[in-house]
């Protein structure tokens, strides 16, 4: 029986949208099940405009208070304006992945939702119609995990899709489960909110390095935030206009609770057991080649747990088309992905830590590290907090990087490119950048490990200093 399509793509997703392109540009035939409704992410783009944003802020207080000692300069950020401008973004950008751009490409665009049936009549079915095709992809996203929390839905919440800046209360706690929870409080803080921020682990970032999470700690202090670290919420009431929350032996008010959870896969409804895919509560079960238990059913994004950021995502993406519309080979290689977290300043990691490292190749590592405070346009701007560290082998190999600094989202992508293209440590000492750009600090530490490695070769170091020697007695 002949199919209708190579692949079937469903959700509404940066990483769906970005399937659908490649895909079609392969010239495959393929369906784009958007679904009936209009899912509202909060989406890197919200993020990113919001942290920048808040970022111009705190430039604006230090140059009118700190530089020009002009403390009646008044601030003129305006939250109204910030919504605006991020929809504007989004309206800009998007026409590159919109429905009527990929239905020009031969997309098969369907503003339904389904489910797929069971076997051995393998499909995904809509109200109108049933969509056959050779193999299919899950890429619908992840929604919040809401905690049993003893009051909590009496008493109410917010979530970063659900809060209105022009009307959020000025007293907060953010229980925070996520990277985004800690982006979130420092945004809110630097716009004059009082945060006091709930993490139910023993620190803030417990997967990141510990010289990052003091630094950044002691940042978000600075800022005016409140940390409680190992504080889950057990209890939460409402007393008078306020909200209480019991957090291990602790009793905080505030006027309003922002959760940031961690997410599960947004799968209602689409029958997925029916087809033989093993789910958990946290993720879709897929192998290297982000393969369900179903081969012909693939998944990718929020939904199969992990980082939820669209870099990675539109990763999985283009290991699926590969995989899907030709022969299931590729493998996904997440240590050479960068991923960042939009703090002020932002934190930037790809590949192994040095603990891991360690564990993986013993002695036989170079760990070498320089800081922005060295570096001449960090000292214009007055942006000096933060390193960057880099973990090879002795032969130069780049095992991993990982930074907190002006700009870390973007210098991380010259070491990612490093490590995809097998480039050594040794080999960014042949660039000397500009002296104005944030990329010194990654030749620096070229510069450095290359010395190291000099003076630990005493042969070499004798013969050359021998040589120098005789060379001058020589005239």
């Amino acid at each position: 029986m002949s199919l209708d399509y190579d692949l079937v793509i469903i959700g509404n997703t940066p990483e769906a949208m970005y399937a659908a392109s490649k895909a079609a540009k392969l010239k495959a035939r393929v369906a784009w099940v958007v679904g009936d409704k209009q899912d509202d992410y909060y989406t890197e783009i919200d993020r990113y405009i919001f942290s920048y944003f808040t970022y111009l802020e705190q430039q604006w207080k230090t140059l009118t208070q700190g530089i020009l000692n002009a403390s009646l300069y008044p601030s003129y950020l305006n939250l109204s304006q910030i919504q605006t401008w991020t929809k504007q973004v989004k309206t800009n950008l998007n026409p590159q992945y919109s429905p009527e751009t990929l239905a020009a490409m031969g997309v098969d665009v369907i503003f339904e939702s389904g489910e797929f049936c069971r076997l051995p009549q393998q499909a995904f079915v809509l109200p109108s119609r049933k969509l056959r095709s050779r193999t299919y992809l899950v890429a619908t996203g992840s929604v919040p995990t809401i905690p049993t929390i003893f009051g909590l839905s009496e008493v109410g919440y917010l979530t970063p899709e659900t809060l209105t800046l022009e009307t959020l209360s000025s007293d907060l706690i953010i229980l925070a489960e996520t990277p985004l929870g800690i982006e979130l409080a420092q945004n809110l803080a630097r716009i004059g909110k009082k945060i006091s921020l709930l993490v139910p682990e023993n620190q803030i970032l417990p997967q990141e390095d510990p010289q990052i999470i003091q630094l950044l700690q002691a940042q978000l202090e600075a800022d005016g935030i409140e940390i409680f670290t190992n504080s889950p919420i057990t209890q939460v009431k409402q007393i008078n206009d306020q909200k209480w929350v019991q957090a291990g032996n602790l009793a905080i008010e505030a006027d309003d609770i922002i959760l940031v959870m961690q997410q599960q896969p947004n799968i209602k409804d689409l029958n997925l057991e029916a087809v033989n895919v093993e789910i958990t509560p946290q993720k879709i079960k897929v192998n290297q080649k982000l393969q369900t238990t179903n081969p012909q059913i693939y998944a990718c994004g929020g939904v199969i747990g992990g980082y939820n950021v669209a870099n990675i995502g539109q990763y999985e993406a283009s290991i699926v088309v590969k995989n899907a519309l030709f022969f299931p080979y590729f493998k996904v290689n997440y240590p050479h992905l960068p991923y960042a977290i939009l703090t002020n300043p932002p934190v930037a990691r790809i590949g192994l830590t040095q603990e891991q490292a360690k564990r993986r190749y013993g002695h036989n590592i170079i760990v070498v590290e320089d800081y922005f405070k060295t570096l001449p346009k960090a000292q214009i701007l007055g942006e000096t907090t933060g390193f960057f560290q880099v973990i090879t082998r002795h032969n130069g190999e780049i095992l991993g990087c990982h930074g907190l600094g002006r700009e870390a989202e973007e210098l991380i992508g010259a070491i990612a490119l490093a490590m995809n293209h097998n480039l050594k440590i040794q080999n960014l000492a042949e660039v000397f950048p500009p002296s104005s750009s944030l990329f010194t600090i990654l030749s620096q530490i070229s510069h450095t490990w290359k010395t190291q490695k000099f003076e630990q070769n005493q042969f070499l170091t004798q013969g050359i200093e021998t040589f120098l020697f005789w060379r001058r007695k020589w005239g």
